[in-house]
């Protein structure tokens, strides 16, 4: 089922990745870890696009700069290490530049140039189809949804807290990626979780089986509905505006209230599962009076030492929290 993207606006997920895997979890009781910790990969391509095309990070690396539309490179003002700081703190510097109505731009005109089609091939075809020349135009870039750190809480072998429920991959949260997931880090703990459950589960479950899979009446149309409807179109505007790169108190509680709102309106199972899981989110980030890794709060800017654990929600406990 993947991870939370398409619970965002701007995201380099597909659109499956939209919580539906947590969201099931999570109504059948399952405790969820880590739900806040949402990782925005600061240079998304910023031409329409849904999903978002991807600005690698290696541009960076190999030089590339941020400049706004006066040119300006902003993020040396912000972090010693300027464009190679941690992704969250790029992502915000992006995120200020285009709220400012200042624009983002990742500049490689100067450090890749020429060698920009053969070096980066893949980035390369994406601007170009955009319109877009990066061996001599800066590329326009915003923060995108790119991984979820939080997700159904699993042990060492990928159990979760339910009886007969393994998971592995990014619905998961197994603490590896604390709250801020290194890059291709999940792709190494997806290998090792599902190693780890295979041995796991061997000479426990019986034969594999084919069978029928009772079907709710409806679920096909709301497979087919469900991208395009309003309301999913509403929950993604929501959690953009008040669960993105920056949060705080005011808006996490008309979040709340909004998604509570929209679960009533539409009680079809795949839509009930993606407000779940939005939910999950949205406490969590409401819960954590501070900020750490992904998790930025513009009203409690710091690090609270005394809320270094892991978070552990479980969605009746989070629909208290609504209440």
């Amino acid at each position: 089922s993947g991870g939370i993207g398409h619970l965002y606006q701007v995201t380099t997920n597909p659109a499956e990745a939209r919580g539906t895997g947590l969201g099931m979890a999570a109504k059948a009781g399952a405790v969820i870890a880590d739900a806040e910790f949402v990782q925005f990969h600061p240079t998304a391509i910023d031409v329409g696009l849904d999903p978002a095309p991807l600005a690698t990070e290696a541009l960076r690396g190999d030089g590339a700069i941020l400049i706004n539309k006066a040119g300006h490179r902003f993020m040396t003002n912000l972090h010693p290490d300027a464009e190679l700081a941690p992704r969250d703190i790029v992502a915000r510097g992006v995120f200020a530049e285009v709220a400012a109505g200042r624009g983002a731009f990742l500049d490689a005109t100067k450090a890749v140039g020429s060698h920009f089609p053969s070096q980066f091939p893949t980035v390369y075809a994406s601007c170009i189809a955009a319109g877009i020349d990066p061996v001599t135009q800066p590329i326009p870039v915003i923060p995108a949804v790119h991984y979820h750190m939080g997700g159904v809480a699993v042990d060492v072998d990928g159990r979760t807290s339910l009886d007969g429920l393994w998971a592995a991959g990014e619905v998961t949260s197994s603490g590896v990626h604390g709250a801020n997931r290194l890059a291709s880090n999940s792709l190494l703990e997806a290998v090792v979780f599902a190693s780890r459950i295979a041995d796991s589960i061997k000479g426990i479950l019986p034969e594999s089986r084919l069978f029928e899979w009772p079907q709710s009446a409806g679920e096909n149309d709301d497979l087919v509905t469900l991208e395009d409807s309003p309301d999913l179109r509403r929950l993604r505007q929501l959690m953009s505006l008040h669960a993105g790169v920056l949060r705080d108190a005011d808006g996490l509680k008309t979040l709340i209230s909004e998604l509570a709102a929209l679960e009533r309106g539409r009680p079809r199972v795949r839509f009930g599962n993606i407000c779940a899981a939005a939910k999950l989110i949205a406490v969590g980030a409401y819960l954590r009076t501070e900020s750490r890794g992904a998790q930025m709060r513009s009203d409690y800017p710091e690090q609270d030492a005394v809320q270094q654990h892991r978070t552990y929600l479980t969605l009746k406990d989070a629909e208290a929290v609504v209440a």
